[in-house]
This record gives C-alpha cells, sequence and structure tokens, in this order.
C-alpha cells in the first residue's frame, strides 16, 4: 500500500507498507540529497518520518473530511545511522474529539533502533459535536 502519488511523500521516498486500527507501518526510502556530509540520515529527516507516520496511524481512526495537526513531538534519538531505509512503526495512544497521541519508533533496515518518539496533535472535526 502507498500514499497517495506525488508530492511531499514522493519527494522523501515516504510508502504505507501497513496499516490496521492499533497504527501503521511507513518506509522512508531516504534519498542520497537528506543525509549529513558524514553520510548519516540527518535527525531532522527522521522527525519527518515520525511526524507523518503518527499522523497516518491516528487518521486511520477518524472521518475523511476531518483534519490533525501537530501540536507536540518528541523525539529521542538512539543512534545514528547510515541506512538510507528507515521504518516508522506508529501506535496510535489515545484519540479523544479534540487532540490525539501517538508514539512511534523508527528502526534501520537492519532492525537497529535509531529514536523513538512520541506525539500530540490537535483534531478539527469536520462536523460539530451533538
Amino acid at each position: 500500500m502507498s500514499a497517495a502519488a506525488g508530492g511531499f511523500w514522493d519527494h522523501l521516498g515516504m510508502s504505507i507498507e501497513a496499516g490496521d486500527a492499533s497504527g501503521a507501518l511507513v518506509r522512508m526510502d531516504v534519498p542520497e540529497a537528506l543525509t549529513t556530509p558524514f553520510g548519516t540520515v540527518h535527525g531532522g529527516i527522521v522527525a519527518t518520518l515520525f511526524d507523518t507516520a503518527l499522523a497516518v496511524a491516528i487518521a486511520r481512526h477518524l472521518e475523511q473530511p476531518d483534519r490533525i495537526a501537530t501540536h507536540a513531538l518528541q523525539v529521542t534519538y538512539v543512534a545514528f545511522t547510515s541506512s538510507r531505509l528507515l521504518r516508522c512503526r506508529a501506535r496510535v495512544v489515545s484519540v479523544r474529539r479534540s487532540v490525539a497521541v501517538a508514539e512511534g519508533e523508527v528502526t534501520a533496515d537492519d532492525g537497529t533502533l535509531v529514536a523513538k518518539a512520541l506525539g500530540t496533535f490537535g483534531v478539527r472535526r469536520a462536523s460539530p459535536p451533538r
């Protein structure tokens, strides 16, 4: 399964590998241009993967016209990686009327833990509460 073609997802080499009610698995084939001069993946790229994957996991719990936006993203980096294939396993912690929380782990292709994150997202519902 992949995301809608074009733009942001294609530019960053992202695709959705799996998704269910508990979360999502998002893959990123990191373009060489997004690595540091030392050959490692830039931390901002890892944070971008988290932001996207956590939002995908939460979006699976919302109605189509509903929207989300990141309020806070806390990333803890565990290891450098030069692996250009990263995966983020994102899990929904809570989805409420106006706030959702998700957590995730990014691993390199060999399974090495690269970072962990916790994200809080604002939820804008398309329909008013009843």
